[in-house]
Order: C-alpha cells, then structure tokens, then sequence
C-alpha cells in the first residue's frame, strides 16, 4: 500500500471525522456562505472563489459517495444529515442577506448560475472523480480546494437564497438544478472512485444487490442530465443566433449608425434603431429579404429609422447613444469569440 495514500480502514475514520457537525464548521459555512453572496452580489469573481475555498460543503457530498459504494449506511446517514443542516444554514443566510441587501438587481454572475448545461455535467463529474483521489492523500494537496471552486457548490445556494429574498421562482428552478447537478455527479464519481479503489464492502451484499444499486444511479445520472442537454441546445442555439444578428446588423446597415437592436425571443421580432440616410420602402424590403441568407428566416424584421439625431431630446440622446456603444462593445466581444474559435 503507498504510503501516501490512507488505507480502507483509514479511510473510513477519516470520512467519519470529517462528518461530525461543528459549531466551528458551521460558522466557518456561515462566514462564506455571506462572503459568496456579497461577491454575487457584488458582481467581484475574485470574492466568489474566495468563499467557494473555505466552504465544507464538498465534504458530506463525498461522504454519501462513498458510503453507497461501500454500503457502508451508518456514513450515508451521517453524511446526509451534515449535507441537509449545511443546505439550510447556507439558504438561511443567503435569503436573509438579500433581504436586506439594497443592491437587488440580478447581477451577472448570478444570472450565470441559473442555466445549468451539459458542461456543469462533466465538470462535476470530472472534479468528483478528481475529489475522491485528493481525499484519499494523507499529505494537503490544493486538489480538493480546486474541485470546490471548479464546481462552484455555493453560488448556486446563494441564488437560490436570492431568488427566495426577491420571489423571482425561475432563478430558483434553474439554481437549484444547477446545485442537484453538482452535488449528483461528484457523489456518482465518488462512488466509482471508490469502486475502482477496490475498498473492502462495509457490510457485505449479493451480486443482486450491487446491480440493483448501480441501476438505481445510472437511472438518477439520467434524470438529472436529460434537462442539462436540453438546456446545453437552447444554449448554444441562442448564441448562435446572437452571432448571426450581429453579423446581420453590421453587414446590412454599414453606412448607418445602429442606435440599437433588440431581439425579442418569444415574438422573434428584431427591432433595429438606426441613424443616417433615409430608407425606401424598397430598401427596407431588400434588408428584410436579407435575413435568410443569415439563418434569420424565421425572425420579422423592424427598422426604426432616425433621419436626424438633432430630433431627440437631450435624455432620448443620452439613450441612444449609450445603447450605441454597448452594442459595439457587444460587437467587439462576438468577433473575439469567432477569431478564437477559428
């Protein structure tokens, strides 16, 4: 046996210290539970990673997967009642710091934890398996730390506490999926980790029995990824039809200036704002005709025309031209992705 590494029974005293609830654990979850949701809050991804590497909260998830894979039920339990206090105490905290908050616009980052794809499948699963094998060492490595912040366990409880704090229930669907998908597949790579480990059974069960266990995850692997990759389709078909509108915009109005485009997904209509010449009919016709050839054939076309911008108002201005230049950063952001992409 490598020295290095814990043996079975070694093992299974450590997952079973590691299981106890502390006071001092609880508050060190309170302490990054509030520093996650101030950096989500905040929009500041440097705060977010800072919670996510003092956060327990990988512990009992590996503890469950390990005691099924060994049928060792008494660290299932005990794993489990950590895993659900820990849960409660995070949203406890996340809901009510967005309930005071005054910041209590959606930011960025999390808005990004409420869209779970066939991406955060892999990257759970991949860091579980990488979890198990850093859990195993005797000597600190950063592998277990690294696996907390690659599979982002906190932020999705801070967005579920804020979707509670502000009632807006689809943030609460996509987060708590995000934080199920997580938690799944670093306990079903657990589970294999340490099956391959080749640890003795805890408690001794027929070949029946382990089919039967091994059925019962490859079923709840496939309830929890099936929506991922739905959502992993309407993702990558979004982005595409981003990129194509941009592409449209820029090649089909290059001697106006876009004051805006909006997109609105549920009508497919695309309203664009522009400044410059007037445009006929004919024209207008010619530009709408030209969505096909962009893969737009299903989006209707409006074209808001402002001949002269000395027509609007000093705030109507401001307006416009903010949108402007937000478009163009946008603009900018695309063509980056499509150089690095070819």
């Amino acid at each position: 046996m490598d020295a290095t590494n814990y043996n079975a029974q070694e093992f299974r005293q450590k997952v079973l210290s590691d299981l106890v609830i502390k006071t001092s654990d609880s508050m060190i979850l309170m302490c990054a539970i509030l520093i996650a949701s101030v950096g989500l809050n905040m929009n500041s991804i440097p705060v977010i990673i800072g919670a996510m590497l003092i956060s327990p909260l990988m512990t009992p998830i590996l503890g469950i997967g390990y005691g099924l894979s060994v049928f060792d039920f008494q660290i299932v339990k005990k794993a489990a009642l950590l895993l659900f206090v820990e849960v409660v105490v995070s949203l406890v905290v996340a809901t009510l710091y967005f309930s005071i908050s005054p910041i209590t616009y959606a930011s960025s980052e999390l808005i990004a934890r409420t869209s779970p794809t066939i991406w955060d499948v892999v990257i759970a699963f991949t860091g579980g398996v990488a979890g198990i094998i850093g859990a195993r060492k005797k000597t600190s490595t950063n592998i277990v730390p690294g696996v907390a912040i690659a599979t982002a366990l906190m932020p999705p409880l801070c967005t579920v506490g804020y979707s509670i704090a502000t009632l807006q229930f689809s943030y609460f669907i996509g987060a708590s999926y995000l934080f199920i998908i997580n938690s799944a597949f670093i306990m079903i790579a657990t589970f294999i980790g340490v099956r391959f480990m080749r640890f003795p059974l805890h408690t001794m069960k027929s070949s029946k029995e382990n089919r039967r266990m091994n059925v019962i995850l490859i079923i709840l692997s496939l309830l929890v990824v099936v929506p991922s990759i739905f959502s992993a389709a309407t993702l990558v078909q979004e982005s595409i039809r981003t990129s194509a509108i941009s592409q449209f915009v820029k090649e089909e109005f290059p001697d106006d200036v876009v004051l805006d485009q909006d997109y609105n997904d549920e009508t497919q209509k695309l309203v664009v704002t522009i400044s410059g010449d007037y445009m006929s009919k004919s024209d207008v016709a010619s530009v709408q005709d030209s969505l096909a050839d962009y893969g737009l054939e299903d989006v209707t076309l409006d074209i808001d025309q402002i001949p002269d911008l000395n027509e609007l108002d000093g705030a109507e201005l401001k307006q416009y031209l903010d949108k402007y230049i937000s478009n163009q950063e946008d603009n900018k952001s695309v063509e980056q992705q499509d150089r690095t992409a070819n």
